[in-house]
């Protein structure tokens, strides 16, 4: 706590907005008990309360609609990572359901009192919901279609857990959600990705523990074993000589090759996803084709964005009834 109180007293007022910014307030909160903080505890502690009990009604509904569904990302992994929940701020409650099940569970959360609020972008995996200080990201795909070699989703349903009250993925497919998807969805950029989510991996590492050999053969399955070496490795990078164990023994096991490992480590080293935030095609080429494990890989990427851009009115259809209500 002193070596943090000092940093702030060293640093001034805009190291604690930058702190506060980037997901880390009401961590910091915790640990130092500063003004600050204060209001973004507040705010995290506030937003927990209502999602909780959304995922309550979630959890209702969807059982009743007969829709085997699981908790993921940051509202699953802050119930096994930290002790005190509230304190890991979520903007969602970011739920996965089987493609087949997608308009039945959006039926039963809007029957809960959620609106519907599709985005053309993501229209092809995910819609959002919404109802007061609670937001629903209801993902039928993990990742924009064609990024993986297939789709896990059925598989990671048939493999959840029942823990704390709520259904949430296996230990390797929580984990392997948490080093793929930052790294294709926020390119690994700190303002996009959050800081919070760092902190998410170093517990996740140090606190729990998984089937390493299923988590790789999952990842090499889906063609991002350099995906989630990307992340480990911003993760190191950012974290520095306190890594979590066994961190560096992960990284060796996922290494691409030497040009492609060298040119990603430039890449993270240089900060260069957030230096090119304005121009999408420059991560596209530069950074996120290369996550991929081959170059088959990428190509299949480019064309699933292809198909996923050309179905939108036709995945906007699927949902019609309901936006009409």
């Amino acid at each position: 706590m002193d070596e943090l109180t000092s940093a702030l007293d060293r640093r001034g007022p805009e190291f604690a907005t930058f702190v506060i910014d980037y997901g880390l307030g009401p961590l910091w909160h915790e640990r130092t008990g500063r003004d600050e903080f204060h209001e973004s505890r507040l705010t995290a502690e506030a937003h927990y309360m209502a999602q909780q009990q959304a995922l309550e009604e979630i959890d209702q509904a969807l059982n009743d609609a007969d829709i085997e569904y699981a908790v993921i990302k940051g509202a699953a992994n802050r119930l096994l990572l930290y002790s005190n929940p509230a304190i890991r701020f979520c903007h969602d409650l970011d739920i996965l359901v089987k493609p087949a099940d997608r308009v039945a569970a959006a039926t039963a959360l809007i029957e809960t009192g959620f609106e519907a609020a599709p985005e053309a972008h993501n229209i092809s995996r995910e819609l959002v919901l919404s109802r007061g200080l609670v937001d629903i990201d209801l993902h039928w795909g993990l990742l924009r279609e064609g990024r993986l070699r297939t789709d896990p989703t059925g598989d990671m349903i048939a493999r959840r857990v029942r823990m704390q009250e709520t259904w949430m993925l296996s230990p390797e497919d929580a984990l392997y959600v948490l080093l793929v998807h930052p790294a294709f969805a926020k390119h690994l950029a700190s303002w996009n990705t959050g800081l919070h989510r760092v902190a998410d991996v170093d517990r996740w590492l140090r606190r729990q523990s998984c089937d390493g050999q299923a988590l790789l053969t999952r990842l090499e399955q889906g063609g991002v074993r350099t995906a989630a070496w990307a992340t480990l490795r911003w993760v190191q990078l950012l974290i520095g000589t306190q890594a979590p164990p066994g961190l560096e023994d992960m990284l060796d096991d996922l290494s691409p090759g030497r040009l492609r490992r060298r040119w990603l480590d430039a890449w993270l080293r240089n900060e260069w996803s957030e230096r090119t935030s304005r121009v999408h095609w420059a991560r596209l080429l530069g950074f996120s084709m290369l996550l991929h494990d081959t170059p088959r890989d990428a190509m299949r990427a480019l064309a699933g964005r292809y198909r996923a851009h050309q179905r939108i009115k036709a995945d906007f259809e699927v949902f019609e009834s309901l936006l009409n209500q």
